[in-house]
């Protein structure tokens, strides 16, 4: 039982880290303005409407690569049911993103997008967790 919370608390740490990790990285490129209040959702909704394209494209790798990344962890770390760790991870991190989604206006082919991405994230770190982290049994 231990393990398999070890596993979730350490796919969401990891998925958490990786998503603030390359969101800052696409800040250094798309900057906020100066003054920019994060927790004022009127001024997040007005910056998030002058975004390009590309800072979007940010948002979205790290989403996914988080997904990915966390579900693997969470997978490695429970060494069973790999599929299911990847699924709790990546319904968790997919409900944080639709929050985020919910809370700020997003163009419609992005929301779109990070959902599509994200799920396919969730299904690609249970099959890889599944081939490569699974306990094999000795015969």
């Amino acid at each position: 039982m231990g393990r398999k919370i070890l596993a979730v608390v350490a796919g969401l740490v990891t998925g958490f880290v990786l998503v603030a990790s390359i969101e800052a990285i696409g800040s250094i490129f798309y900057p906020p303005p100066a003054g920019l209040d994060m927790a004022n959702t009127e001024q997040m909704g007005a910056y998030i409407k002058t975004l390009p394209t590309e800072a979007y494209l940010f948002v979205l790798a790290a989403w996914t690569i988080a997904t990915f990344g966390g579900g693997l962890v969470a997978c490695l770390i429970a060494k069973s049911r790999p599929k299911l760790f990847a699924l709790i991870i990546g319904a968790l991190l997919l409900a944080a993103a639709v929050f985020n989604l919910v809370m700020h206006p997003h163009p419609t082919w992005f929301t779109i997008s990070a959902v599509v991405a994200i799920v396919i994230a969730i299904y690609l770190a249970g099959r890889v967790g599944q081939t490569r982290f699974t306990t094999v049994p000795q015969q």
